[in-house]
């Protein structure tokens, strides 16, 4: 595992792991010497299911932990709720 965002390749996650049964790949970039911005893909299998974005830049570790905290609520929140319903997931 990279954890050095200055390092990362576009497109090649800085940080992979498995949350419940479900994939998350953090992106980062960096915008200024300290200061980075990124994602979180969410991923049921190999089904992208889920795109969190970071609203503002912060230091590499805050943006890591934000994002991974953000992914696994989601998760969570996501398997605590009945889908008992017609709707499904729309196409990312």
């Amino acid at each position: 595992m990279n954890t050095n965002a200055e390092d990362c390749e576009l497109g090649t996650p800085i940080k992979s792991f498995s949350h419940r049964g479900w994939d998350v790949r953090i992106y980062l970039s960096k915008v200024s010497q300290d200061t980075y911005v990124g994602h979180v893909d969410i991923l049921e299998g190999e089904i992208k299911r889920c795109r969190i974005v970071l609203a503002g830049p912060l230091d590499e570790l805050q943006a890591v932990s934000a994002l991974e905290a953000k992914s696994a609520d989601w998760v969570d929140d996501w398997l605590s709720r009945s889908h008992t319903g017609d709707t499904d997931f729309s196409t990312l």
